[in-house]
């Protein structure tokens, strides 16, 4: 696949249009110059509105960015699950996804949180039992572009635009990454193109 330097671990999410709401999830990790499948298909959940590029996201707009990224950090309501080489964050009270123009796209800590923060501990009873920071828009955050991309526990319904995962794939999953790791979100189509 072409863009991915010299990563060996892959995740890729898969759609087969940019309207669904479903993806697959499948990991891949590079041995000797070769990739190999090592978890099957697992389903997963997009943006409730989708896919949309990148570039023509905006802050809730309920989609999922279409791209190639990495991961920052691990975080959750629940004790480290067992991840490697990424810091593990605890969710506590007051712990806010900044969505203001100061600290766009970080987690800030304050009571309440604004009104354009996403409050993270009200979604720490599932979905952020367990999650990891994708790096979209994160390393030179554009503002209003799109904040808190996140890979997180599934909850039986679409996301505001994060990708998850059932709990039972997503642990397995957060144990095998390592610094490094890419994640791969798209159409299939678009995910063969990386391929030629």
């Amino acid at each position: 696949m072409h863009g991915l330097g010299s990563a060996d671990r892959v995740i890729e999410i898969s759609t087969w249009s940019t309207d669904t709401t479903y993806a697959t999830a499948r990991t891949y990790r590079k041995v000797d110059g070769h990739w190999h499948k090592v978890r099957p298909g697992m389903p997963a959940r997009i943006g409730r509105n989708g896919l949309s590029r990148a570039s023509h996201r905006h802050a809730g707009d309920g989609t999922t960015p279409i791209g190639n990224y990495g991961f920052v950090y691990d975080f959750g309501s629940r004790a480290d699950p067992g991840v490697n080489g990424f810091k593990w964050r605890k969710l506590v009270p007051g712990s806010c996804w900044a969505g203001t123009r100061r600290k766009y796209n970080r987690w800030v800590h304050r009571t309440p949180c604004a009104s354009a923060d996403e409050d993270l501990w009200a979604n720490a009873g599932v979905a952020y039992r367990y999650a990891s920071v994708i790096d979209f828009n994160y390393r030179d955050p554009v503002y209003g572009r799109g904040a808190g991309i996140f890979l997180h526990v599934q909850q039986d319904r679409a996301t505001a635009g994060c990708v998850s995962l059932r709990e039972s794939d997503l642990l397995p999953v957060l144990r095998w990454m390592r610094p490094g790791t890419r994640i791969l979100i798209g159409t299939a189509d678009w995910l063969r193109s990386l391929r030629r």
